[in-house]
């Protein structure tokens, strides 16, 4: 084989190599929605912001989701917790990190702000079945 044939196999092998292991990533920038548990690893960490990574786990039975609302400027991050209704750990938990409730919110659900972000986190308690979600709303114009 010829030196430049052996070069340009390594540079082809080389690229494809890079590209195998960035495209799960370049697919996870582009996706508008993503369902997936903790113990999808690379879906985790990439789309889970640290709130909801250090969210007390108030049910044994809990998934993750992601959305892009609005096109890619406004994003949505969910934890759904099943089998429970109780809330409290959570609310604890927002007070904690230092959260407030929020006298208005633009859904069915209980909003919470800290001072200096524009994310908006809601608390939904589902009854059938039961299960609560909490998501955070992330968008440039969350007024």
């Amino acid at each position: 084989m010829k030196k430049s044939a052996k070069i340009l196999l390594l540079i082809t092998i080389f690229i494809c190599a890079v590209l195998a292991f960035v495209w799960p990533y370049i697919k996870m920038e582009l996706a508008s929605s993503a369902y997936y548990t903790q113990y999808n690893e690379r879906e985790y960490e990439y789309y889970t912001p640290d709130l909801l990574k250090n969210m007390p786990r108030i049910s044994d039975n809990y998934e993750f989701a992601f959305g892009k609302v609005s096109g890619p400027q406004a994003q949505v991050f969910t934890i759904r917790f099943q089998d429970t209704n109780e809330a409290k750990k959570v609310r604890d938990y927002l007070i904690s990190a230092g959260y407030k409730p929020q006298t208005k919110c633009h859904v069915e659900a209980e909003c919470w702000r800290i001072e200096g972000s524009k994310d908006v986190v809601s608390i939904v308690n589902y009854h059938s079945p039961d299960s609560i979600a909490v998501q955070i709303y992330r968008s440039p114009d969350t007024e």
